[in-house]
């Protein structure tokens, strides 16, 4: 019986393309170009931005193999000192905060997201949010924005956590600060692999939301073919979240 229903953020309960294209590939090019328009830095040079972009989508990657996670402004303060970039701390953190918050007005939630959270609050669910975001204030900030914030009792993110979500121990963590088992719990996610694969090797059972999930396959560069396959082994696969409520019943909902 599950108790515990934990939720991706990116492509599930809200939509932002935008914002993930600054977490997975231009953040550090992005904050030269910033801050050389609020004059702490000098203007850098298209060779430059495009060493910044290369050097973090390999360090990316590098995370996601790993399993051990930076927050965005570590990964962009990293890559701006292999291109031989020292900046103050602080203008790197601002940059980051001003590019991470300009996101904002893009997000948009998924719709009928609002549907089974009511249906699984109301069930005596505790809900969580597992998110492999950079920068943990920006999950906080959208889920306000779109009025879902009340319905979760945990925000997880891989950066607070130092853990990628290619890692299991951040679904068994999440899970325990719900107060409850991993056979107690589902994850919901549109990544094959990362909400997936990784979820059932926590031990959680898991449901593929795959709406989104050609589209997230092309952002990561991705087979779909190869990406499909692993999809179809989670425990249901729906594409309307209007349809999650009545998959997750037929794992077995327990109140608290």
């Amino acid at each position: 019986m599950k108790k515990i229903v934990l939720f991706d953020f990116h492509n599930t309960l809200a939509t932002c393309d935008g914002w993930l294209d600054l977490e997975i590939r231009t953040l550090p090019a992005l904050v030269l170009q910033h801050l050389a328009v609020v004059g702490l830095s000098p203007r850098p040079t298209t060779k430059m931005l495009n060493e910044a972009s290369r050097l973090f989508q390999e360090l990316r990657q590098r995370v996601r193999e790993s399993g051990i996670e930076l927050s965005a402004v570590e990964g962009a303060t990293q890559v701006l000192a292999e291109i031989g970039i020292e900046l103050q701390a602080q203008a790197i953190v601002s940059a980051v905060e001003h590019l991470e918050y300009a996101c904002l007005p893009e997000v948009e939630i998924t719709p009928n997201a609002m549907v089974p959270l009511e249906r699984l609050r109301d069930a005596g669910c505790r809900l969580g949010v597992v998110s492999s975001a950079g920068y943990p204030p920006f999950i906080e900030l959208a889920l306000e924005k779109l009025g879902l914030r009340p319905f979760f009792n945990e925000i997880i993110t891989s950066a607070r956590e130092g853990l990628y979500k290619s890692d299991p121990r951040i679904f068994q963590r999440a899970v325990a600060r719900l107060g409850g088992r991993a056979e107690d719990a589902v994850h919901v996610g549109d990544h094959a692999k990362y909400d997936v694969h990784t979820a059932k090797q926590a031990g959680l059972s898991a449901i593929w939301y795959a709406a989104h999930a050609r589209s997230t396959a092309e952002l990561h560069g991705q087979p779909w073919e190869e990406v499909a396959c692993e999809g179809a082994k989670a425990d249901a696969v729906i594409t309307d979240l209007a349809d999650l409520y009545p998959a997750i019943q037929k794992l077995g909902i327990e109140k608290l």
